[in-house]
């Protein structure tokens, strides 16, 4: 008879509190988070450029985070301070 191990690990759930979505994107201030992964620049500022087009949205900040590594108490004050929402960008 063989034995099988799960190596997952029941983690208990969180409940997450949402802010509302926008009902305009209008003149609304896009922060955009680049994790320095190649190509995460470039597509967050090809897309920013699309939402300014589409929508007249403003990209106010780019911040830049070592991959796997949270943003720094410094860059969320930023965020929070000058942007009505945030983009999480991945490259490669």
């Amino acid at each position: 008879m063989m034995d099988i191990l799960d190596p997952t690990i029941a983690t208990a759930r969180e409940r997450i509190d949402y802010t509302p979505r926008p009902k305009n994107l209008k003149g609304l201030r896009v922060g955009l988070i680049d994790n320095t992964r190649k190509n995460s620049e470039a597509v967050l500022r090809k897309l920013a450029a699309k939402l300014e087009a589409a929508h007249g949205i403003r990209m106010e900040v780019l911040v830049h985070k070592h991959q796997r590594a949270p943003l720094k108490d410094d860059q969320i004050v930023d965020l929070k301070g000058r942007t009505d929402f945030v983009i999480a960008g991945v490259g490669d």
